[in-house]
């Protein structure tokens, strides 16, 4: 018999070893095929030491019955309906209305996920908000692996818990062990919504005992998630910030299904016209006076490290068009790589979209909207003006500032003045300047001189 002569498996026992499903006569194939004569599976041929020697190929024959489980199987843990129809060909990458920022995150989304399904490697994470197109992603991953002829295992973060906890009841079918064991190693694990789930010690234990499993062996994984990566527990955004073997794509896009949710603070943050300002194009002279070149030098290593470990606050003082901005936004861009919910926004912007609040015709109240500006992870306000034009926008100013300070949220300001010892903020905001001015939480860097010739910087706006 030649290598590619199929070898018969006679028993049941050989087809289940492949986690496959036989038919109620104990067979996948086709009772007339000449290859496995019904079985659905074949061995090769081969000598001792060959890496097919034993293995059982699943047969051409028994394809559309094997795909068939494999959905099923798909889909028994999620109870998800309507799987099969959330393809690749389904998805409009480009949405609909977007806004350049937010297509440009659904198109990388989309381009991530069909990468992965094509080549299961690593972890691929998709974030965002309800309804944005991360569940119909996940899904068209797993009917693409399957179609492909892998395996794949899709299921709610909640659904899975609870599926733990059932497995303990005597007329479970499946064991806790042989359930727990089979999420562990499964190819493709695809835990939708992730946060959503009650945060008890037990269910977060389990999770992690599941994605540790999973982390520590490098197994292909998919996991969505509308929470933050701030909210979640510890050790599991540990896990999840590992960029040599997480892929993160955040979605800011409106609910993808047509619903109401939007993502106001991507409506308000304006990083997408700084994304070209990074610490690798920000101007050090190699000539004129060094200790103004040191300065710049100083100013610009402070905002590396912050980036590299954003803790407490960091400020820029000086003159107008010495960097101050530049380095803000570097800070912000580095950030965003491995903590998206970077919120970037100049002052003046940020008091516009206050005041929207109050229209008869706004979206969400001042009160939700001021609230979402309070909490953001990580906030760099830019251009902070301590002559304030009303009294209600130094007191929402100082609201803002007083409540990052006493949470000790991280946060970076920029403010244009020529005294490094910030006097006139001292003078205009002085409960906002005790707050900014304490050593203990905040460091201030007082930049002089960009050192950029204004031809080099007209050239550079070129």
């Amino acid at each position: 018999m030649s290598q590619t002569t199929s070898k018969i498996q006679r028993t049941t026992s050989d087809s289940s070893s492949t986690n496959e499903e036989p038919t109620s006569s104990g067979r996948l194939g086709d009772p007339d095929c000449p290859i496995c004569h019904g079985i659905g599976f074949y061995v090769k041929d081969v000598p001792v030491g060959h890496p097919d020697f034993g293995k059982a190929i699943p047969c051409a024959c028994a394809q559309p019955k094997i795909q068939a489980h494999r959905k099923r199987q798909m889909n028994a843990l999620g109870s998800m309906e309507m799987l099969e129809r959330m393809t690749f060909d389904q998805f409009h990458p480009e949405g609909v209305g977007l806004t350049p920022e937010r297509r440009k995150t659904l198109r990388a989304a989309y381009d991530a996920a069909r990468r992965f399904a094509e080549q299961p490697q690593g972890w691929l994470l998709l974030s965002g908000g309800y309804g944005v197109g991360k569940t119909h992603l996940a899904a068209a991953i797993g009917n693409e692996v399957i179609r492909r002829g892998g395996q794949a295992l899709f299921v709610l973060a909640p659904d899975l818990l609870d599926h733990l906890r059932a497995s303990f009841s005597p007329t479970s079918p499946e064991t806790y062990d042989e359930l727990f064991d089979r999420l562990k190693n499964t190819p493709l694990l695809i835990l939708d919504d992730l946060g959503a789930e009650s945060a008890t010690p037990w269910a977060q234990e389990k999770l992690f005992q599941l994605l540790n499993h999973r982390y520590l062996r490098r197994l292909p994984t998919v996991i969505t998630t509308n929470r933050p990566l701030s909210a979640l527990e510890a050790r599991l955004r540990s896990r999840l910030l590992d960029v040599d073997l997480v892929e993160h794509h955040r979605i800011l896009a409106p609910d993808y299904r047509g619903g109401g949710y939007i993502d106001h603070l991507v409506e308000l943050s304006e990083l997408h016209l700084h994304e070209h300002q990074t610490f690798e194009n920000f101007y050090i002279p190699t000539g004129g006076r060094e200790d103004l070149r040191q300065n710049l030098i100083r100013a610009r290593d402070a905002a590396i490290r912050y980036a590299e470990r954003p803790e407490g606050w960091l400020t820029f003082i000086g003159k107008s068009g010495v960097g101050k901005t530049h380095l803000a936004a570097a800070i912000a861009n580095h950030v965003r790589m491995f903590q998206p919910e970077v919120l970037f926004v100049s002052m003046p912007r940020l008091m516009d979209f206050l005041r929207a609040a109050m229209s008869a015709q706004a979206d969400l109240s001042l009160m939700v909207r001021f609230e979402q500006i309070k909490e953001a992870p990580m906030l760099i306000l830019d251009d902070l003006n301590p002559r304030a034009s009303s009294v209600w926008t130094a007191e929402k100013l100082f609201q803002l500032v007083d409540y990052r300070y006493l949470a000790r949220k991280p946060t970076v300001y920029t403010i244009t003045a020529a005294d490094p010892e910030l006097k006139e903020l001292q003078n205009a905001a002085p409960r906002i300047f005790t707050r900014i001015a304490d050593d203990t939480f905040s460091q201030i860097y007082h930049i002089r001189s960009s050192g950029r010739p204004r031809r080099h910087q007209k050239a550079h706006k070129k």
